[in-house]
């Protein structure tokens, strides 16, 4: 019978600047935020960072736009390599903002917006600007950026 060889791989934090490339980019996460009555969601988003902030657009009345508006929130953006056993999470946290097309300022507005999966009405945005950034790896001897399976560019 073969025995199975269980790794054990290390754990370290990342520098905020690494924290920052990795969030940048990224274009898929996961949005957590307190929806009252003792209960999270998480809710999956594309999003696009510009200058200190993370940018999802929403439909009207989506629980994103009903929830986050004021709502202390954060967005974890991640990537393992099963495979191999190594991997890194960052999280972005803050305080989630709803804006109107008309209130983006012109970073926001000459920046390419999130891919569209869904086909809503984008009269909404949400904006998190982010007061703290942290992110952790697990292993050694690879790059967190080299192994992004997709990559904003532009």
């Amino acid at each position: 019978m073969a025995r199975r060889v269980r790794l054990v791989s290390a754990v370290a934090d990342l520098d905020q600047e690494e924290c920052l490339t990795l969030l940048r980019a990224g274009v898929f996460g996961r949005l957590v935020l307190d929806v009252g009555a003792d209960r999270i969601e998480v809710l999956p988003v594309n999003y696009v960072t510009v200058e200190g902030s993370v940018l999802v657009r929403t439909a009207p009345g989506s629980l994103i736009d009903r929830c986050a508006d004021g709502a202390r929130v954060l967005l974890e953006v991640d990537h393992v390599n099963h495979e191999r056993h190594h991997g890194w999470s960052v999280v972005a946290r803050g305080t989630g903002e709803r804006v109107t097309p008309e209130e983006l300022t012109e970073a926001e507005r000459h920046t390419p917006g999130p891919p569209r999966w869904a086909r809503i009405q984008d009269a909404t945005w949400f904006r998190l600007r982010w007061d703290e950034i942290t992110g952790r790896r697990i292993g050694t001897g690879w790059s967190c950026t080299d192994e992004l399976p997709v990559r904003r560019v532009w």
